[in-house]
Formats: structure tokens, sequence, C-alpha cells
């Protein structure tokens, strides 16, 4: 056989190199003789075999084979309630009864059985004071017996199925709220709402669904195993939508909304959906809470969007998704719009103990989108700093968004570095831009000296001056502003960098750098993409840190959540953009234990 010719030719070559007499000769020897042996030895093996055991062998030898195919193969695409396939997503039953035109819908599956379940409770423990509140809070929003506070444990959990969910409904005058419980006891949801309910209630029959109006006008209905409350007019939309025509469609045949809660990680306890009509009657005319989650939805463009809440072993992720409209996101494109997409690549050069960073691409036309969409959205925003470059300009001092952000390359990053030196300080600001022209980024810096100085030293008969630093081969530029800031800048090596302390400049021109290979941040920033329009990322531990360093823990307020902020590690964030999607993802990293190594106790949420 061919192995055999090619081991005797080994072999060969072995007793030239060693001699005939040699220890390569008998290895090589040998070697070519071990396909005979052991083709000698199977046969007799076999040839010693009874007919009956030959049979048996095959067939044990064609089960290990099956078998290896189906754990190889099948095993991982087994359905995720069969023992083998993969944990299954929490169920979400109640979108289908929510009706396709709904303006939102938020919906969190607590059944304690599944993974996210499991894993959310452990994140409250860690936290117990925050979740706390965000339960009582969100309890708030759920009636409870007449004249007193909804007991969930009580009243709800032991009739109450798993899902839950908010459904914002469009009416004439003003949106419907309807609250969704699933229901595993339909007798125990029947005496919940009895007793939720104010006057003399009136039960009617509506699309052979018993539905009960109390004095207030507060309406409760099962519908295909859930339990609502609301309005009557949104408890019955939710009816039409379970028992309505068949060309009655609910949430879970909205193309849209399939669309993008389909994007969004399948394992999530929290999630939910606001269409188009309801990012403009919701967030974008809110100037509260929704309100700043308008740069993350772009809502002149938007189509709807979703967002999810994840749990993991480590804490929470969160993902935003904005569904845009091409020819719309052209003529309003929201704030990422102005980010192009880019590689970052500096946090490299950044200290790995950085306590923050937030990196984005091509500053220069960034800085312009930016104006252009401030010209159009904030015009006296755009109006001030014309009027300043045109000053500079006059003055034949500095043209800043000429030779300043010409000069500027790819990607640009603002770092929070961590103090020097030990025990309370305050953390130093840099920017570093690379791929600039080093020259043309020399003189454009070198020419905001002047309007700088005079601006700080006005009334001041002691201006400030720049004076030359030498740090490691590279000449800096540095002007003391106060005991704690001396503004420093330098260019070198393709960079060009400006710091609130030399110590900024220190580090880059060292090279040690390598933030991006801290373990920190490699777990905060962890599956997000290759190419983002913005990354960010904070050591949420040493800010904690260094801020109780500083006098935050002699802050009464501050004390209630101290043993929960410390178990802040890290937040990373990526946004991503084009003219179809605008995605974010976040992942807050949180500690098992405090960071003295013991489990820490905190105070109890207000009993108000």
């Amino acid at each position: 056989p061919k192995p055999g010719r090619a081991l005797a030719s080994a072999a060969r070559h072995l007793r030239a190199a060693g001699g005939e007499g040699g220890v390569a000769a008998r290895a090589g020897g040998a070697i070519a003789r071990l396909p005979r042996s052991l083709a000698a030895g199977l046969a007799g093996f076999w040839g010693g075999l009874s007919t009956l055991a030959r049979r048996r062998l095959v067939a044990a030898i064609g089960v290990m084979m099956v078998l290896g195919l189906f754990f190889g193969l099948a095993v991982p695409s087994l359905p995720c309630q069969l023992p083998g396939g993969d944990s299954c997503p929490p169920a979400d039953n109640a979108e289908e009864l929510v009706p396709a035109d709904a303006l939102a819908y938020l919906h969190l599956n607590l059944d304690p059985d599944t993974d996210q379940y499991e894993l959310a409770a452990d994140i409250a423990d860690r936290v117990p004071t925050f979740s706390g509140q965000i339960t009582t809070r969100a309890l708030s929003r759920l009636p409870g017996a007449i004249g007193g506070r909804l007991d969930f444990e009580r009243e709800v959990r032991p009739w109450f199925g798993g899902e839950v969910a908010v459904a914002v409904i469009g009416g004439a005058t003003r949106a419907q709220e309807v609250e969704l419980l699933e229901v595993s006891d339909g007798e125990g949801a029947t005496e919940f709402a009895d007793a939720i309910s104010a006057g003399a209630p009136e039960t009617a029959d509506y699309h052979g669904v018993e539905l009960t109006v109390d004095g207030r006008g507060l309406a409760t209905a099962q519908v295909e195993g859930f339990l609502a409350i609301g309005p009557r007019a949104g408890v019955q939309a939710v009816i039409d939508a379970a028992t309505g025509p068949e060309e009655t469609e609910s949430l879970a045949d909205e193309e849209t909304a399939v669309e993008l809660r389909d994007d969004l990680p399948e394992h999530r306890f929290a999630d939910a959906y606001v269409s188009e009509d309801g990012v403009a009657a919701l967030i974008a005319r809110n100037r509260g809470t929704l309100g700043t989650l308008t740069p993350l939805l772009a809502p002149g463009a938007t189509r709807g969007a979703s967002a999810a809440l994840a749990a993991t072993t480590e804490g929470l992720e969160v993902s935003v998704r904005s569904a845009l409209d091409p020819e719309r996101a052209a003529s309003l494109p929201g704030f990422f719009a102005a980010f192009p997409a880019f590689e970052p690549a500096l946090a490299e050069r950044l200290a790995a103990d950085s306590l923050g960073y937030v990196g984005i691409g091509a500053p220069r036309t960034t800085v312009r989108s930016l104006l252009a969409q401030a010209a159009a959205q904030a015009p006296e925003i755009a109006a001030g700093f014309e009027d300043l470059v045109r000053s500079l300009r006059r003055e034949d001092q500095a043209d800043v968004e000429g030779e300043l952000l010409d000069a500027l390359g790819g990607e640009a990053a603002f770092a929070l570095g961590r103090p020097a030196d030990p025990g309370p300080a305050i953390p130093f600001l840099a920017f570093v831009a690379d791929d600039v022209d080093m020259e043309d980024a020399q003189r454009a810096l070198a020419s905001l000296q002047v309007p700088l100085i005079e601006a700080l030293g006005a009334g001041n008969p002691q201006a400030p001056v720049f004076g030359q630093q030498q740090i490691g081969d590279v000449e800096a530029r540095t002007l003391g502003i106060s005991p704690t800031v001396e503004l420093t800048y330098a260019v070198f090596d393709g960079i060009a960098a400006i710091a609130t302390d030399p110590a900024g400049i220190e580090q880059l021109v060292s090279g040690e750098g390598g933030l991006d290979q801290a373990e920190l941040y490699e777990r905060a920033t962890a599956d997000f993409e290759d190419e983002v329009s913005l990354i960010a990322y904070l050591d949420l531990g040493g800010l904690v840190d260094l801020g109780e360093q500083l006098g935050l823990a002699e802050d009464p307020v501050y004390a209630t959540f101290a043993a929960e902020f410390r178990r802040l590690e890290a937040l990373g964030l990526a946004v991503t953009s084009d003219d179809e999607l605008l995605s974010t993802d976040a992942r807050l990293l949180l500690s098992e234990a405090s960071p003295n190594g013991g489990e820490s106790e905190s105070a109890a949420p207000p009993s108000d």
C-alpha cells in the first residue's frame, strides 16, 4: 500500500542519515514494517471471531457511528424543549393580544423556571436597593385592592402565569394604557379583578368575552389566558385583536415590529417596541427621561424601534434597534448619522488602566456633520461656533475649521486618564487623533496658543504662557491653567494629542498603551461589531473608588447606595449607524461580591 511505500522511503532516508547499523536504521525498518504488522494482527483477530461475534461487533460500531453523528450534528439543532437542545428563550404570548397599530409595547417574562429570570434575580440580589426601588415603581403602575397598594406576592403571584405586558394603544383623544397579566388560575384572577374594582361594576359580553367596567371606568377582562386591565376602549381593542376577524392584525403580524424584535437577542427577560407614531408621540416630544432616548432612535427617520434587556452571569446587556427610512434619513438625519463607521484602533495606544474612552472615526467629517445638524436643529449653537471661527480668522490667529479640522485623520479618541499620583487626585482628560498631517496639525495647534492665552488672561495682569517641555524624545507645549490643570499638546508619530496633564502625553509617548488588551475592557466590549460609528467604555469601579477618595463617601445620600455602587465594574457601549438601521448595544458589568471580598449590606428601600 502507498502508506507502506512512503514509510519505507522514510526508513531509507533515516538509514542514510544514521548509518546501516545506527539507531536511525533500526527505527526506520520498524516503522516500515508497522502497517504490515497491524494488518496481519487485525486479520488474525477478525479470523478468530465467530460469525455471531463478527455481526455483533459490526452492529456496535454502527451504533457508535450513529450516536456520534447525532450528538455532533443533531443535538445542537434540537428543539429547546427536548433534553440536549439549547435553553428556550422566554415566551411572549401577549403580543397576540396587542393591536398592530399600538403606539408602544413593553413585555417582561417573570416565569421563575426560565434561565433569564434566574439570571435577572441574581443581578437583583447584587443590587437590592436599586432593584427594590425599580420594582416598587413598576408595581405602582398596577392597581391594587381598593384603598391599598398592590401586594404582588399576596394578590397576584398565586394566579400569575409568568408574562406581564403593557400596551399603549392610540385613542381618539389620548393614548390608552392596558396591562396584561398571564393567568394560570382563572378563579384567582377573577377574585383579583373584583378586588380592584370600585363602585358598582357592570359586566357585559363583548365579542364573546366577559368585560367588567367599574365606577371609575376601569375595565377588566380575561382574554386568551391573560387578564387585561385598563380603560374600556383599550381593553376592547385588546379583545378585538384576540378575537376579531381574520384580517384583524396583532403586533405579532406587524411587519416592522416583527423585523425589529427578531433582531434583538433571543434570550432576554424584557423587551419593548415603539411604532413610528409612538416615537413621535411618546419620545420625541417628551422632555423627561424618555426624551433622552432620541439620539438612539433618530425620530425624524425611524419606522419604529425596539429594545431588549438581557441578564448574564456578569451583568446586564441592553440592545436598541431603530429601523430607518433611507429617504427621510437623508433629509432628516439622526444624531449618529454624523458619525462615519470605522474600526477602532486607538484603544491600543491608551493606557491599560484608563478610566474612560470614547472613540469616533473621521473627526473632521464628524465635526462638520454635527455642525450641519446644529445649523438645522439648533441654529444658535452653530451660529456661535461660526462667529468664533470668523473672529479667529479675522484676527489672523487660527483657522479652526480649515487648518485644524483638515489636519485631523482617520480616528479620534477622548480618554479619561487615571491620575499618576497616589491618593486623591483629579483624572486628566486627553484628546488623541491618529493619521494626522503632522505639519498642518502642529501649525494649527500653535495658532491657538495666543487666543487661548488671551481668553484665560482676561483681567489677569499675570497671564499664563505656553512653555516648552521635553517628554521622552517629543517636544511638547504646556500651559499652566490651575494647580490641577496643565494643558499640554504634542504632535508625534502621526498623532496629535492634547491633555489636561503632561502625564497624558507622557503615556502616549512611552508607547505602553494596551487598553484594548485590558481584561476589564475586553469583557465590557466583547462581541461588539468590528466596525462602529461610536464606541465608549467606562471603568466604573475605578471611577467610584476615585470619587470616594475625593469625598463622595461622606455624602449621606451616596452612603445609602454605596455598597451597590461598589459592585459596578464597567460599562461598554457601541453604536452602529447606516441609512436603514441604527443599532446600540450596551453592557453593564456587576461584580458578584463587594470589592473587600465580603457580601455588603444595603439600606432597605424607602417605605413610601
